[in-house]
Parts: structure tokens; C-alpha cells; sequence
């Protein structure tokens, strides 16, 4: 009898030693079973995410204390819509929790996170059995899906504003006198081919060198001495492209000078920044029988 509560008393002794630790460390547990901790709460805690929400928040997470990622490294901010809970205590009851200013550690189990959150197929080996994963989140902004898209377009607008000027600079500074297509695409004749004129859906072969408007060249089939090839009109190539070769003879030699909106828009390609206007040298070499 002595022996089994001096075992009882040292199992209660162990377990506030745990409760103890874990106050320490100042870790609660919510009624989920989620595991959080706030290191910075904002004066104004009246507003949470709510289910589709975007978040821009700063988060690193880690499993037992290994860094699997850092929104830090990243160059712009990490912005991400708000979703219901994925299992009992995971970092999205976390989110729902916060408001704007807080900063917050959450404690989740790795295997939970990976299946039910990063959806994937099988486990990674370095996720052991009972593995915890921390999550370090401070909470910057909360918007609505409509504001956050309306923010968005403008910001959108601002890049497109700020290349249609650079091109109209760049036009006025090389005395550019040939007027822009209905489209808006430059195109300079070098020199008059002697072949037919592609039509849309015909195979042709290109050769090219395209470069910013600051010169710095991206890309250029001579370096590789061999031109590329394409379906004219089918979307295989920008826009300015498409237009561009449509209007060339085979043989010939022409500048194309592309706005943004006939390039890549938003997207980046390579080293080329999003909303950049091109130009490209351009050999109509063959169309293809």
C-alpha cells in the first residue's frame, strides 16, 4: 500500500512539474486542444479573420525547433485567404484568434499539419511520430476577399501607368516616328523580305534577340543558332508576337517594340519584371510547308 502512493504522489509531482513548466513557458491550451502562446497583443482586439478573409502575415514555422520556412526570405509579403479549421487545434484557430498587430506562437501536431493542411500524399521521412510543429505568426492586415482584390487592381494599375510612360519616354528619346497598330504594337521594317506573308495557323521559324528598353538582352535564338518555331495565331507566343510575325514577309527583318499588355502583363519571365515592355529583332527565316 506504502509503495503504491508513494507512486501515485510521485506521478501528482511529475504532473505539476509538467503544469509548472509548461506556465513557464506560458503556453496555454484552448477548449480544441489548441497549444498558443501571444508574445504581442494590439490594443484593438476587436477584429478577427473570418472564413475567406486575406491575411498578410509574417510566419516562420518549425519542426521540433528545425526552421522549415522563413515569409522573411521571401521578397514580398506573404498574403493568404482564411479557411475553417482543418483538424481540432491547428494554426487557422490560431489565426481566428488574433487581430491585427498580434504576434503569436501555436504548437500543432506535425503529422495533422501535413496530411490535413499541406494535403500531402505521403509523409515526409524527416516527420517522426509525435513530431510538434511551432508556427511563429505576427498578424499584419485583415481584408475582405473585395477589398483585398480592389487593392489589387490598383496596385496593378499604378505598374501599368508606370510602363506605359517608360515606353512613351523610350519612344520620344529614339525618335520613333512609325505610329502603333490599333493594339499598340512598334513595328519597325529593317529590311523587306521576299516570300509570302504567314497566315494564321501556318508553322513558321523565327529568328530573334529580344532585349528591355534599358538594352539589356534576355534571350536570343543566334545564340543557340537555331530559330525558333511556332504555330502563327494559335497563343503560343505573346501577343506582339502573334501580331508582329503576321505582318512580315518571309525573309524579312523587322524591330518589334511590344507594351506590356502584348508581353507578359503581370507575369515575370525569367529575368524580365512583370509589366515590361520588349523588343525584339525579328528574321522571318521560313514558313513551314
Amino acid at each position: 500500500m506504502i509503495e503504491r502512493k508513494s507512486i501515485l504522489i510521485l506521478l501528482i509531482l511529475i504532473a505539476m512539474g509538467s503544469m509548472t513548466a509548461c506556465s513557464q513557458n506560458g503556453y496555454h491550451e484552448s477548449e480544441s486542444g489548441l497549444t498558443y502562446k501571444f508574445h504581442r497583443q494590439a490594443d484593438d482586439r476587436t477584429v478577427h479573420p473570418q472564413n475567406t478573409d486575406i491575411v498578410t502575415a509574417k510566419m516562420s514555422y518549425y519542426i521540433n525547433d528545425s526552421l522549415l520556412f522563413d515569409s522573411y526570405q521571401m521578397d514580398r509579403p506573404m498574403q493568404f485567404p482564411m479557411i475553417e479549421s482543418q483538424f481540432p487545434g491547428d494554426f487557422y484557430q490560431g489565426l481566428a484568434m488574433m487581430s491585427v498587430g498580434d504576434s503569436a506562437s501555436f504548437l500543432c501536431p506535425a503529422d495533422s499539419v501535413f496530411l490535413k493542411i499541406f494535403r500531402v500524399k505521403n509523409m515526409p521521412e524527416f516527420v517522426k511520430p509525435g513530431a510538434v510543429m511551432r508556427f511563429e505568426i505576427a498578424l499584419d492586415n485583415i481584408q475582405s476577399e473585395e477589398e483585398f482584390q480592389h487593392e489589387k487592381m490598383e496596385a496593378m494599375q499604378v505598374q501599368i501607368d508606370e510602363s506605359n510612360a517608360k515606353l512613351e519616354a523610350y519612344i520620344a528619346e529614339n525618335n520613333i516616328s512609325v505610329q502603333p497598330t490599333e493594339s499598340g504594337l512598334y513595328f519597325i521594317e529593317i529590311s523587306e523580305g521576299n516570300g509570302k506573308k504567314p497566315t494564321h495557323g501556318k508553322k513558321v521559324k523565327v529568328h530573334y534577340t529580344g532585349t528591355l528598353l534599358g538594352g539589356m538582352k534576355f534571350d536570343s535564338s543566334l545564340d543557340r543558332g537555331e530559330p525558333i518555331e511556332f504555330v502563327l495565331g494559335m497563343g503560343q507566343v505573346i501577343a506582339g508576337w502573334d501580331e508582329g510575325i503576321s505582318m512580315m514577309e518571309e525573309g524579312g527583318k523587322a524591330r518589334l517594340i511590344i507594351p506590356q499588355h502584348l508581353a507578359y502583363k503581370d507575369r515575370a519571365a525569367g529575368i524580365i519584371p512583370a509589366f515590361s515592355p520588349l523588343i525584339f529583332e525579328v528574321e522571318l527565316v521560313e514558313i513551314v510547308k
